[in-house]
């Protein structure tokens, strides 16, 4: 069998922004139990930094009437979600926060916050400089997110690249695909175009309206971005955010042990999608393809859950990680396989 085509995306950080961008799906009404578990849920199979939400709210004009938790988070909300290797992170809109004067950013950093990201618009600049010196003044980390990205041409976003990295000296300047609009090859003369005024490390936040999210994003890494956004089941506004699965499964699980570390991402994924009102997906589809496998094996990982009785999305995403280390594809060559990972456990 040919090697699928995954990897690692060595350096590349990957955000989870699940519950602040898919928080438009549920206007920001996650229970308190969900912000908390969330990035113990998804830290350990891949992801790097966890956004819980908005801190001070939402704009108006995004059409959430009566805001939940998600878009006021307090102190306390961090200080509770804190997970070993996960580092947290939140947005602030500069329209709702009254340019930012009233947030105790000393407060958030005590708390566990080490992200703070910041909305771009050319007339916001001055605020956000100005919260900007404060999240840094205080220990923080400070992203920039250039909004509406597909809306400039190269040289414009440069431009703004280059006054933002001035005036805020940030530790990471995104490219936002606000509209869903671009395409790889406009992503690739996005990224080089920031690049070519700035160090500042490039991220990269796809949203997937067109089905481009995934492309986009591999547009980005190869044009030299290191930081990409995820949703779990692409939560988001729209055609929602490039998936969470998709890239965890493609490119952080190859190669991985992750016998018993799957249940609570898988059973938490259940409950997002609860929550949302989403359909559930069945993760085979993308697993075969992420492995090159043919209906045949398909079938042979199908039948062998079906026989062990272990939950199908478990064995697929399973499989991913440890193709490698099974006997064969078949379906006792899987059942070996999952059997002694097992063991190993327990031992």
């Amino acid at each position: 069998m040919a090697e699928p085509a995954t990897g690692t995306l060595p350096g590349v950080h990957v955000l989870d922004v699940t519950l602040r961008d898919g928080g438009f799906e549920t206007d920001f009404h996650w229970p308190c139990d969900v912000i908390m578990t969330h990035p113990a849920a998804v830290g350990p199979v891949g992801v790097d930094v966890v956004e819980l939400g908005y801190l001070g709210g939402v704009p108006l004009e995004h059409g959430v009437a009566v805001a939940g938790v998600g878009a006021h988070l307090r102190p306390e909300h961090l200080a509770a979600a804190r997970f070993d290797g996960v580092r947290l992170a939140a947005m602030v809109h500069p329209t709702a926060l009254d340019s930012g004067s009233g947030l105790d950013v000393d407060a958030y950093a005590d708390a566990g916050l080490d992200l703070i990201r910041l909305v771009y618009h050319p007339d916001w600049l001055d605020p956000i400089a100005r919260l900007a010196g404060r999240a840094h003044e205080a220990g923080l980390r400070v992203s920039v997110n250039i909004a509406l990205a597909s809306r400039y041409r190269p040289g414009e976003l440069a431009e703004h690249a280059a006054r933002i990295a001035d005036a805020t000296e940030p530790d990471v300047l995104y490219v936002a695909d606000t509209c869903g609009a671009l395409d790889p090859a406009q992503v690739t003369k996005f990224v080089a175009a920031v690049r070519a005024v700035t160090d500042v490390p490039v991220g990269f936040h796809a949203h997937d309206f067109l089905s481009f999210g995934y492309a986009n994003a591999l547009a980005a890494v190869v044009s030299g971005a290191r930081w990409l956004d995820v949703s779990v089941l692409g939560l988001g506004r729209g055609g929602g955010n490039l998936s969470a699965e998709l890239v965890l499964a493609r490119h952080r699980f190859p190669g991985e042990q992750l016998t018993g570390r799957l249940e609570l991402f898988l059973s938490h994924r259940e409950e997002l999608a609860q929550l949302a009102g989403r359909p559930l997906p069945d993760l085979v589809p993308m697993v075969c393809g992420a492995l090159n496998l043919t209906p045949v094996e398909e079938q042979a990982l199908r039948t062998f859950a079906a026989d062990d009785g272990i939950d199908m999305q478990l064995a697929a995403l399973w499989l991913v990680a440890a193709h490698d280390r099974v006997p064969s594809l078949r379906a006792d060559g899987l059942r070996a396989g999952w059997r002694a990972e097992a063991a190993a456990v327990v031992a």
